[in-house]
């Protein structure tokens, strides 16, 4: 009897004591600033704290993919793209593969009660890209990263609370998963995604290009440009067209948004993305949770792009990975519940092909 109640206790205390983390961290409530505003002072404040931005640009809604206009939400969102030179050493330090999460995000949007302010949540997503390390028992390495996140983090959260706007909260937005989950990779649906890693299933990230290695800081150099070319000639197929509604041809443009490299020039990524997959995304993703004062609830989701494209050298060959969307949606879109990935199968495979051929000319 009193063993059972030591199990008991025992499990209740390891879930009251696991940690959560969500995809995105809510950090500024119901300001009454408009988008600019607050998008311009946040990257003022992320400069003085030592981050390089990328850019700052606008994010398609689920407007872009709504014919009707009494179906419009009207609402509008922004994502501000930094990193720092600290930032892409440290995580490059352990391998040239883990730049893949060197890309730091803040989205600005509008909701019926004013300008709200999300960051995609490093410490979040460097317990899933460094997982692998977890998964080969070097647990004790996994804890240092996580610990050394955490820093920038903080950072982060204090550059964005001092632009002074509306109530600054500090509150995990979903996805939201345990760190016993992003640490042992968990699956959230059996048979449908796979794993919550990036590097311990290679169907998760696959390698998607390569060639020999050679002088690997020209070769990417090299590979990069024949990558923005492609994409600029790129034409979409028809079934890609046919998927939702086109309103113009440029909503299936892919469109380099961020370059990120490490300090030698031997690992790059590049932030790949396109307004028709995001405005649709989000449509997805708030499906469930429309209201008639609300019709756009998946626009808190707006940090979620762009797409990782990842080139580095492994072994004798420099290999270009991005992540398999479907993948990439559960990481992103989890909390969108399992209709909305059953009625929407087809998409994440018809991105997989597009992002490929729009880059490499592969089908």
């Amino acid at each position: 009897m009193l063993r059972k109640l030591f199990l008991v206790l025992f499990v209740l205390t390891s879930v009251s004591f696991a940690s959560e983390h969500g995809i995105y961290l809510r950090l500024i409530k119901n300001s009454n600033k408009n988008l600019t505003e607050t998008s311009e002072a946040l990257s003022t404040n992320l400069k003085t704290a030592g981050f390089k931005i990328l850019a700052i640009r606008d994010v398609a809604t689920p407007d872009i993919v709504r014919e009707k206009a009494s179906e419009q939400c009207g609402f509008k969102a922004m994502e501000v793209l930094f990193t720092s030179d600290e930032y892409i050493a440290f995580l490059t330090s352990y391998g040239k593969k883990y730049i893949a999460a060197a890309l730091l995000r803040a989205a600005v949007y509008q909701t019926p009660n004013g300008t709200q302010v999300n960051i995609v949540d490093p410490e979040t997503i460097n317990r899933i890209v460094f997982n692998d390390m977890y998964d080969n028992d070097e647990e004790a390495k996994y804890s240092e990263v996580i610990s050394k996140t955490k820093s920038f983090r903080t950072k982060i959260i204090k550059a964005v609370h001092d632009i002074e706007e509306g109530t600054a909260v500090q509150k995990a937005m979903p996805p939201i998963r345990s760190d016993e989950d992003l640490a042992e990779s968990s699956k959230d649906m059996f048979m449908m995604v796979g794993h919550m890693t990036f590097f311990t299933d290679e169907d998760q990230f696959p390698v998607i290009y390569k060639e020999k290695a050679e002088n690997v800081k020209t070769q990417i150099a090299e590979l990069i440009n024949k990558i923005k070319t492609n994409i600029k000639t790129e034409k979409p197929s028809e079934d890609d067209i046919d998927y939702r509604i086109t309103k113009s041809p440029d909503v299936l443009k892919w469109e380099i948004v961020a370059e990120i490299y490490s300090a030698d020039k031997t690992a790059a990524l590049l932030g790949i993305t396109r307004p028709r997959t995001e405005g649709l995304s989000m449509d997805i993703a708030g499906a469930s949770r429309e209201t008639a004062t609300n019709k756009c609830p998946g626009i808190d989701h707006a940090g979620a792009f762009p797409i990782e494209v990842v080139i580095y050298r492994d072994g004798e060959n420099l290999i270009v990975r991005t992540p398999r969307e479907m993948f990439r949606m559960d990481m992103f879109f989890w909390d969108a519940g399992m209709k909305a990935f059953m009625n929407h199968m087809s998409m994440p495979k018809l991105l997989d092909e597009s992002l490929k051929h729009a880059m490499f000319r592969i089908k």
